[in-house]
């Protein structure tokens, strides 16, 4: 068996990455060795690898993401998963002693910098890659592959649908609610309309790209639940258009929003907020590293109580952090006295809400695929 395996390597934001030979990490306890096969490629990967996003980073690090992969070896102490099983492997890994502290191997330290530089700092663009156990989810080889016929390569897009979820379920999304996306064209914001879709829901797609919302259209037309809408840029005439294609003009129920690193200028997250209904709800889980302008009074008029703002970074989804100790909007909540008089909870979280916005603007958020060998 072989003792070494090659991995893309990041030595340095300032020098490109480096094929190197290094050993095949090792099944320690809690841990699961995988056997490559395919994952995905974000596309400002470039910009986490030069520095241009201020992501936490420790060199030398092998970046990676989400990957489909077969189950090399594992530690002493697994029970359930076998060597050579398919599986998902999730590159979110919290703190078994602090669950609120997070990181994206090879990808992004969060709020935990002592997991980002010890032992699980390496990503998946390898042959090989090391996991906890928790992270590993075996996957039905004989539907997938036998009954669906799907690839590695289908398997590799399931995080484009696993991502979107995470904030979807966090707002409570129900049937029959109405739904933005914005940006809808990207690689999650589509996937947050399919699965949107697939939840019940009513949804209005925008971007700026009509071709492709076209496309999108067609694809769902057979829900007969998709709206779709090209932003104008205008942040008036998209609000009012928005509103209108929401629940007879009342507005829309919830918004989801991927903005790119590229869209900090961008008018399109102030149209869909003012879009929002009364007491409606938003989620970010975008990637945009500079601030956003709301208005303060959209914020105080159409969600004083319940603007559960859950998510910032891709997969660090209800992270807000200080000081390294997480702080969902939701526990927020959960925590207050809710003896209190209605008025004086709306005008707490009001505040609450606002500061967490701003929070979240400054914090930062394709396929590769390789073939299985017969």
């Amino acid at each position: 068996m072989a003792a070494t395996h090659r991995a893309l390597v990041l030595h340095s934001t300032s020098s490109p990455l480096s094929l190197d030979t290094l050993p095949i990490p090792l099944a320690t306890p809690g841990a699961v060795i995988v056997k490559v096969l395919g994952m995905t490629i974000i596309p400002y990967l470039k910009d986490i690898l030069d520095g241009t996003l201020p992501y936490t980073i420790t060199t030398p690090m092998i970046p990676g993401s989400n990957c489909i992969a077969r189950i090399h070896a594992v530690g002493p102490d697994s029970v359930s998963l076998k060597e050579g099983q398919l599986v998902l492997c999730d590159i979110t890994v919290r703190a078994r002693d602090d669950p609120n502290a997070a990181i994206l191997m090879g990808m992004h330290g969060g709020a935990a910098p002592t997991l980002m530089s010890g032992e699980w700092r390496h990503g998946t663009y390898a042959e090989y890659a090391k996991f906890p156990l928790e992270n590993i989810f075996p996957l039905n080889e004989d539907i997938l592959f036998g009954k669906l016929g799907y690839k590695v390569e289908d398997l590799c897009s399931v995080s484009n649908y696993l991502v979107p979820y995470g904030g979807l379920s966090e707002i409570d999304l129900k049937p029959g609610d109405t739904i933005i996306v914005a940006p809808a064209t990207g690689k999650f914001g589509g996937g947050a309309v399919g699965t949107a879709l697939a939840m019940g829901a009513n949804v209005i797609a925008c971007g700026r790209n009509a071709s492709t919302l076209s496309i999108m259209s067609s694809v769902f037309a057979e829900t007969g639940r998709l709206s779709t809408y090209v932003l104008t840029g205008d942040v008036e005439i998209d609000t009012k258009a928005l509103t209108g294609l929401a629940n007879n003009g009342k507005g829309a129920d919830a918004y989801i929003d991927f903005s790119p690193p590229t869209a900090a200028k961008s008018t399109h997250i102030q149209a869909c907020m003012g879009a929002l209904r009364i007491k409606g709800k938003a989620c970010f889980m975008g990637g945009v590293a500079g601030g956003v302008e709301i208005k303060y009074e959209l914020v105080m008029m159409k969600t004083p109580t319940s603007l559960p703002a859950t998510s910032s970074n891709f997969l660090l989804r209800s992270l807000l952090t200080e000081d390294g100790n997480g702080c969902s909007y939701t526990s927020l909540v959960r925590r207050m006295n809710t003896n209190m008089p209605k008025w004086l909870i709306g005008l707490i979280l009001t505040v609450t809400v606002v500061s967490m916005l701003a929070a979240i603007f400054w914090g930062c958020s394709g396929s590769k695929k390789h073939k299985e060998p017969k």
